[in-house]
């Protein structure tokens, strides 16, 4: 028996939602009784943004400003930039780091240095900047243990 196509469930109709997915999502909230919770207001989903694409608070003026004269397509601007800054890839490069237990040192113990550790660490927050597909990056690091 070969593959088989995926059948494509139909977009559920929703009052309110553009987005395919916060349809589905609309969807099974109401099949369960759930209500959903007020937006956001604008200052929070900004602070959310950076918290969560570069894990940084803001600490300027700049959303006050944003917020007063939006302009059409400024939210998807600015969350283009926020991916596109070397601290996106620091911020979720993090997390591969952990799972794979990175460390400058050994630590504790037997606690030496890694001296080129940093090139791995710098590897995988490349890879985060440059939306390497997971599969490339896999495939690269198996092929080179030396990173």
């Amino acid at each position: 028996m070969g593959l088989q196509a995926p059948e494509q469930a139909p977009v559920p109709d929703a009052t309110g939602f553009t987005n395919p997915i916060d349809r589905f999502l609309d969807k099974a909230r109401r099949e369960k009784g759930l209500k959903p919770a007020p937006r956001a207001a604008g200052l929070t989903l900004l602070r959310r943004a950076y918290l969560d694409l570069v894990g940084c608070r803001l600490l300027h003026r700049r959303p006050r400003r944003f917020w007063r004269t939006p302009s059409p397509g400024a939210w998807e601007r600015l969350i283009d930039t926020l991916l596109a800054s070397p601290h996106y890839g620091e911020r979720w490069g993090r997390h591969w780091l952990d799972v794979a237990r990175y460390a400058d040192s050994s630590g504790f113990e037997h606690d030496y240095d890694r001296p080129n550790a940093w090139r791995y660490r710098d590897y995988v927050i490349r890879a985060f900047n440059q939306d390497k597909p997971y599969d490339t990056f896999l495939k690269e690091r198996e092929s080179d243990r030396t990173l």
